[in-house]
């Protein structure tokens, strides 16, 4: 009888959120796995064709590189959903799933819930055209850090980062500087509009949902078209294995780190497909209620908020329009202008790639 193997695709969002293309013909299981807001960790699942009745062994690991031989738990593979508890020994737990003798492939939690860091989470658990993994724990994206609580540095102190890239525009740094004590804090000024100033005149009833829609593809031509020596240079710090654990941050992490993030994983040779889904998440890693109370403004203003604060792909897709324009291809964009060469793509999969 043929083997069943069986491999493990961390999900973007919940299971009905799927991925095209990453399921191959053979028997996979899906996973995903949330921390709640009483901390606990549940591990979701789907088995494609579906497994029936089977004993599914769940093993954590506080590093992502070794497992132990015992599972921690073991459950049936038609439960479907598990609460998971963390030893306190374990900071961040990694797992694997087993049915059998074939193992998964590692999931771990996208998403961190701080009290006042938006859209914090880590790239790590898409899978490559050629079925390799982005490994967990290496590289996260982010909103600013410039209201951190105590709670807040408690939970990244976890993470052992070593370094932050600030990508805010430059006007944003020094209106409000980083506070966060870490070994290597670099910047690179992504400049971009005075968001401050941007909120004052939507709180005025200056700007409204077609203005934002206008702002918001100036800014996106700008990035692709006039930021291309900085985000080259933003790259080069990604291909310094020295510089891991990194996180990189703008305001919101989802305009100027959401550029970045995109052509990375394009890099890395996550389908565009997957890129494109990635962007889109930081609709759910942005509390928009944090940023502008409903009360506060009218219903006009908060059109106009929503568009800036919200990715749309067509944003993205205008951007990358821009670059088939200017470039002639996204390859040639990134080879040439983004300076991602191809000794450069395999440096960073050797860093980042299971």
């Amino acid at each position: 009888m043929q083997k069943r193997t069986i491999k493990t695709h961390y999900l973007l969002a919940l299971l009905p959120f799927f991925l095209s293309g990453c399921f191959k013909k053979e028997s996979v299981i899906t996973a995903f796995c949330e921390k709640d807001s009483d901390l606990k960790y549940i591990l979701k699942w789907e088995t494609a064709p579906h497994i029936e009745n089977a004993e599914l062994n769940i093993y954590i690991s506080g590093n992502d590189s070794t497992f132990p031989e015992t599972p921690q738990k073991t459950t049936n593979s038609d439960d479907f959903i598990c609460v998971v508890d963390i030893p306190s020994s374990i900071e961040r737990p990694f797992f694997k799933l087993k049915v059998g003798s074939v193992s998964s492939g590692i999931v771990s939690n996208r998403y961190f819930k701080l009290d006042s860091i938006q859209n914090f989470r880590d790239i790590g658990g898409y899978y490559t055209k050629d079925n390799r993994q982005i490994k967990w724990g290496k590289l996260y994206r982010s909103g600013t850090f410039t209201r951190m609580t105590a709670r807040d540095q408690a939970e990244l102190s976890k993470l052992k980062l070593k370094t932050v890239i600030d990508l805010r525009s430059q006007y944003a740094i020094q209106g409000k500087p980083f506070k966060m004590p870490i070994d290597n804090y670099i910047k690179i000024p992504l400049n971009v509009t005075n968001q401050d100033a941007l909120r004052e005149k939507i709180i005025n009833n200056q700007f409204y949902r077609g203005d934002a829609l206008v702002h918001m593809q100036d800014l996106y031509k700008d990035l692709v078209e006039e930021q291309t020596e900085n985000y080259a240079m933003f790259y080069d710090q990604l291909c310094n294995e020295s510089n891991y654990p990194i996180t990189f941050n703008c305001f919101l992490g989802k305009d100027q780190a959401g550029i970045a993030t995109y052509f990375l994983l394009l890099a890395l040779g996550v389908t565009s497909e997957v890129a494109e889904k990635d962007y889109l998440l930081s609709n759910i890693g942005i509390n928009k209620d944090f940023l502008m109370k409903s009360g506060d403004v009218s219903e006009a203003a908060q059109e106009a908020m929503t568009t800036i604060s919200s990715t749309d792909i067509s944003f993205l897709r205008f951007a990358i329009s821009c670059i088939i324009k200017k470039s002639g291809s996204i390859d040639d964009y990134m080879t040439h202008d983004l300076k991602l060469t191809s000794e450069k793509r395999k440096q960073l999969r050797t860093i980042l790639l299971y």
